[in-house]
């Protein structure tokens, strides 16, 4: 009887549809060196401990064969190996050479995001304070240490999202973490610092299902005679501020920012320059009789007081720079007594135009609402002259709320 050594007739390399259960089923069998992806020149060939592996193909270029190595598993998974391929491959093809991931772990990703949009002229300090309050305190803590490979959309639910729920907070705070660690991800793979996007599929529904719910404004129009009273209590700065926002809809951040060259008394218009407005479009608002005439006397209140210089809220006499944030939200809540926010007047105004009859793309336009190609084309040359007298019919319906709204006794 003749006894067949099964190692001898057995191949070395197996043909399959490679998949992390293939990986595993061949593990045991050690004279499976390698295995062969039936879709692709894709390779896997098992290390001595058979637990990793090696990731590589094969060109044929100028009749040769040319070994390129993709990486190690379990670091590139089965799943995302075909990513790497692909864009390995696309790179090879338009003369350029592929390069593997720069970083093996979460918090790498997400501390070179944060360096990444600190370089950035396109990021206001808000904006940069803001992400690295979220990539420090609730990203990278959770995530610190954890491979690449082992991100998935078990350990998000597991680390982040549940944690965030079980600390309460908002589900617009949720979503807005959720979005900074999905925009680094992004961001990182089209930069091809890292070869493949573990999290390209994942979805804030995915895990929280629930609507976000959309903020209401705190005030009411019937609540305006309370507010411009309040308001005209207040010291000249934070009375200025609040009521030029309540009075154009304007937000904090590009009200506290005016300078007076942008303001002319003789064309009656102020102008926010695209540098200083959120959506980077610059914004003109006619002046009314009414506002024209308060900001004359404020203007006169500030030199009578030894001030000359550009700033509307200068932080100090010697005009180095406007009030910053902080300040102009303590103005707020100087007035408001913490019931309502800067945001609130600007809604608060929204709403009184709509019960005014200001139509929908003239509202729009004050506010600076980015608008699609549509209302785009729909906005023509009189839009000026509509904007003036929407703020004019607006600015007297004010004063008749309150008959001192626009006296600048200071």
């Amino acid at each position: 009887m003749i006894r067949l050594n099964k190692n001898i007739i057995q191949p070395k390399t197996v043909t399959c549809k490679i998949s992390e259960s293939q990986i595993r089923k061949y593990r045991s069998n050690g004279s499976i060196e390698k295995l062969k992806d039936s879709r692709s020149s894709l390779y896997f060939r098992y290390k001595k401990n058979r637990e990793q592996g090696t990731w590589f193909f094969y060109e044929y270029k100028d009749s040769k064969k040319v070994f390129h190595r993709l990486g190690t598993y379990p670091l590139l998974s089965a799943v995302h190996v075909f990513d790497v391929l692909q864009n390995y491959v696309s790179d090879l093809s338009q003369g350029k050479r592929s390069s593997h991931s720069e970083f093996n772990t979460v918090d790498e990703v997400l501390c070179w995001y944060l360096d990444d949009e600190s370089k950035s002229k396109h990021v206001s300090p808000k904006r940069l304070n803001t992400l690295k309050s979220i990539v420090d305190t609730q990203l990278i803590p959770p995530f610190h240490g954890l491979s690449l490979s082992a991100l998935n959309h078990q350990k998000i639910e597991k680390l982040l999202m549940k944690n965030l729920r079980h600390e309460q907070y908002s589900i617009g705070y949720i979503r807005t973490i959720f979005q900074v660690f999905k925009c680094a991800f992004n961001k990182a793979k089209k930069r091809k610092v890292i070869s493949y996007n573990p999290i390209s599929d994942s979805t804030f529904t995915d895990f929280v299902s629930s609507p976000v719910p959309v903020r209401g404004c705190r005030l009411l129009p019937s609540e305006i005679p309370t507010i411009l009273q309040n308001i005209e209590k207040a010291d000249p700065l934070s009375r200025t501020l609040c009521l030029l926002m309540l009075a154009h809809g304007t937000r904090i951040g590009e009200t506290r920012i005016a300078k007076w060259r942008h303001i002319c008394f003789k064309s009656k218009q102020w102008t926010i320059p695209k540098e200083n407005t959120k959506t980077k479009k610059e914004i003109t608002y006619p002046l009314s009789d009414e506002m024209l005439s308060y900001l004359s006397e404020f203007k006169q209140w500030q030199i009578d007081n030894h001030y000359k210089g550009n700033n509307v809220f200068p932080l100090c006499k010697r005009d180095n720079a406007p009030i910053h944030a902080t300040k102009a939200s303590e103005f707020v809540r100087a007035i408001s007594k913490q019931e309502w926010t800067a945001h609130d007047l600007r809604k608060l105004a929204r709403t009184a135009w709509a019960d005014l009859g200001i139509d929908y793309f003239t509202a729009e336009t004050l506010l600076n609402h980015t608008k699609d190609k549509l209302e785009q084309a729909y906005i023509h040359t009189q839009m000026g002259l509509q904007k003036k007298n929407a703020l004019s019919t607006y600015h007297k319906w004010l004063k008749n709320c309150w008959r001192t709204t626009f006296d600048a006794s200071f």
